[in-house]
């Protein structure tokens, strides 16, 4: 008789309760196998997120850069083009606010304006002789440093927190730059410019 055959023989077959129990691989392990494919799938979707939320964060801070950038440009060039000739005599914030040389957007009333970080922009006569100075307050440090490079070929000079970084006729002093932009959470950033 083969093996087959006896399993097979009623007289060879063992009573129901004491038939062995195969181990199940099955269940417990796909239990463990889930848990772990779900746990693996959390950690990269987690991952995924982390990432996104990077990228987001850089790109809306270079859309923030670039729009402050456009906007000093925008109010230096209005400002040499609409008082420039008469040597700034007379320039304040709220004439340039009023004749709309700071763009209408940035208006907080029909005599003050603000930045994209809430601070005051100013715009005055400046002290030397055919110059004006235009002031970006409460400017953030992570983007101080962007946004006066991306302007400071539009001043003779530039300040920082109360302290020239660009002197007239030079270039900027980088170290004095990064010290100025990272001495506070937010800060003044001043552009002194002439008729030209």
């Amino acid at each position: 008789m083969t093996h087959h055959d006896r399993t097979n023989d009623p007289a060879h077959r063992l009573p129901a309760d004491r038939v062995p129990l195969r181990p199940r691989h099955g269940a417990g392990s796909q239990r463990g196998n889930a848990v772990l494919f779900t746990l693996l799938a959390m950690v990269i979707g987690g991952v995924v997120v982390a990432v996104g939320i990077s990228q987001y964060q850089d790109a809306d801070r270079s859309a923030s850069v670039q729009a402050t950038v456009a906007e000093v440009n925008s109010i230096i060039g209005n400002a040499k083009q609409n008082y420039g000739q008469y040597s700034y005599v007379g320039l304040t914030t709220a004439v340039a606010v009023g004749s709309r040389v700071i763009p209408a957007n940035l208006q907080a009333t029909t005599t003050t304006a603000n930045n994209k970080f809430g601070g005051a922009i100013s715009l005055n006569t400046g002290t030397a002789p055919g110059a004006a100075v235009l002031e970006y307050a409460a400017v953030p440090q992570e983007v101080c440093t962007s946004i006066v490079n991306g302007t400071q070929g539009m001043a003779q000079q530039v300040s920082v927190a109360g302290t020239l970084v660009k002197a007239s006729g030079g270039g900027v002093n980088v170290a004095t730059l990064n010290a100025q932009c990272t001495s506070a959470a937010a800060v003044s950033i001043n552009w002194e410019f002439g008729r030209s």
